[in-house]
């Protein structure tokens, strides 16, 4: 009974609200008439983007950055709670490790929310006409970016489309089977044909909401992952309205949030109480005050996404990504690189905050996986593309004839240049098919640095998480191979 109820609540997804909690044990909430007026739907959309925000702010870049080799951590002797990140970095993951359980958890808990708003649509009265459209767009593309993470990194997963009317329906093979990646692909490419036939064009308007042009952007991303790529620059050529910042830094400034390079991004607002404080966890934890100063002390588990040697030596040293997405910390013993991307200074508005986005999509971005599609079926040139994005941060941007002659690792490392941290390594690195290969040498050369690497670390490198432990005892999921 216990795991049914703990079942009921996840798919669900609303632990938090109070109406739903009020109720008496034996009443059950049905998805219809949950939702009275659009009031109440916008804010379970809301719900949605909040979950997806948590998911961003959390698991994922410990998945999409962390486990590549544009980063490590900064070990901490006196703080051993933080193994189970470390053993995300080396390796050594088990089933039973929290940042596992999380993100299933977290990407579930967003795809119930998507779900109960769905079944909730048809029977609110939208002033605008054009409003249920717009919403069941973003709906779908949230539900559709959580099933496209889950998949790479589970495998098959459980494709639950309903949110259930029943203690029965929830408990129903759609939610305790896991089904095939290829079909979990097919219904959110299908889902990403509605999303990109009525959201509207990104217009400044509606910050942070899905638009027309993510939509089209994160269908290309699941063509590539499924090697289609001429449909993928199909995608990717349609996206309009959108281009590059004239310096790097000013991209993520929060002076200039939501620019025109910005096509999907994370929002964290001031103005509405909601700072963000993820850059504590990436200053070194013995930094203090130092870096953010006083109202922003270094997080205890900080010197996470430290940058590695190796992508430091990947840029030119003039290169102005390169000298803003790493600083270094020097404590009078030791000189430690961190990640400083996002560090735009601390605010007295509360404890550990600060007013900066994160960006999930942008436009540098589309032009790489633009060059990567012209570079693998042709349609285009690749040369230009990558010359734009690169120019921006270096005098002189021309790509070599060494580089021209191997233009297929020459995105991928001007991808890693110009995306480092921004959690798109790992996922790149297992469509490409390098992964292993790239972090076996990442292991290697970890080793060699730091002592304080075990042994048995990078011997084990898988390229799916084993399904949580919790979820295999109590609702009979079978196990990936090799977990």
């Amino acid at each position: 009974m216990k795991s049914k109820l703990f079942l009921i609540l996840m798919i669900f997804g609303l632990l938090g609200c109070d109406d739903f909690l009020d109720e008496a044990p034996e009443d059950f909430v049905t998805p219809q008439g949950f939702f009275k007026n659009e009031a109440q739907f916008n804010e379970a959309v809301t719900a949605i983007y909040n979950t997806n925000r948590g998911l961003m702010n959390g698991a994922h870049w410990r998945f999409g950055e962390n486990r590549g080799d544009n980063s490590s951590f900064q070990y901490n002797p006196n703080d051993r709670g933080g193994r189970p990140n470390e053993e995300v970095d080396n390796f050594l993951l088990l089933a039973a490790n929290t940042n596992i359980s999380s993100y299933w958890n977290s990407a579930y808990s967003g795809i119930a929310r998507a779900n109960f708003a769905l079944e909730n649509l048809a029977a609110i009265e939208f002033l605008d006409a054009s409003e249920p459209e717009i919403r069941t767009g973003e709906i779908l593309f949230l539900r559709s970016w959580f099933y496209f993470n889950l998949v790479q990194l589970y495998g098959n997963v459980p494709l639950v489309l309903s949110a259930g009317n029943t203690p029965d329906e929830i408990l129903s093979d759609e939610f305790l089977q896991r089904s095939p990646a290829a079909e979990v692909y097919a219904k959110i490419l299908d889902d990403m044909d509605t999303a990109i036939a009525v959201l509207p064009n990104k217009d400044g308007t509606e910050s942070g909401r899905a638009t027309k042009g993510a939509a089209l952007m994160l269908k290309a991303k699941m063509h590539m992952v499924l090697q289609e790529f001429g449909t993928a620059r199909d995608l990717l050529e349609q996206m309009q309205g959108y281009s590059l910042q004239t310096s790097y830094a000013s991209i993520f400034d929060p002076e200039n949030k939501n620019n025109d390079e910005m096509v999907f991004e994370i929002q964290y607002s001031f103005a509405l109480g909601q700072g963000s404080d993820f850059v504590t966890r990436f200053v070194p934890f013995n930094s203090g005050t130092d870096i953010l100063g006083e109202n922003g002390p270094a997080n205890s588990r900080g010197g996470q996404n430290q940058p590695t040697q190796n992508l430091i030596d990947l840029y030119n040293p003039a290169d102005a990504r390169l000298l803003h997405n790493v600083s270094f910390y020097d404590d009078g013993f030791a000189i430690q690189p961190w990640m400083s991307k996002f560090n735009f200074g601390f605010v007295a508005q509360g404890s550990n905050a600060q007013d900066v986005n994160f960006p999930m999509f942008r436009y540098a971005d589309a032009l790489l996986m633009l060059a990567e599609c012209y570079q693998e079926v042709g349609g285009g040139n690749p040369v230009p593309l990558i010359e734009q994005v690169r120019g921006r941060s270096l005098e002189d941007g021309t790509l070599s004839a060494a580089e021209q002659a191997d233009l297929e690792q020459t995105i991928a490392d001007e991808r890693r240049r110009e995306l480092a941290f921004e959690n798109h390594r790992w996922f790149d690195l297992v469509r490409t098919g390098k992964a292993v290969d790239v972090m076996t040498a990442h292991g290697v050369a970890q080793k060699a640095q730091k002592s304080t690497i075990p042994a048995e670390a990078f011997t084990n490198i898988r390229t799916i998480l084993g399904i949580p432990l919790g979820q295999v005892e109590e609702f009979g999921f079978t196990q990936n191979e090799g977990w």
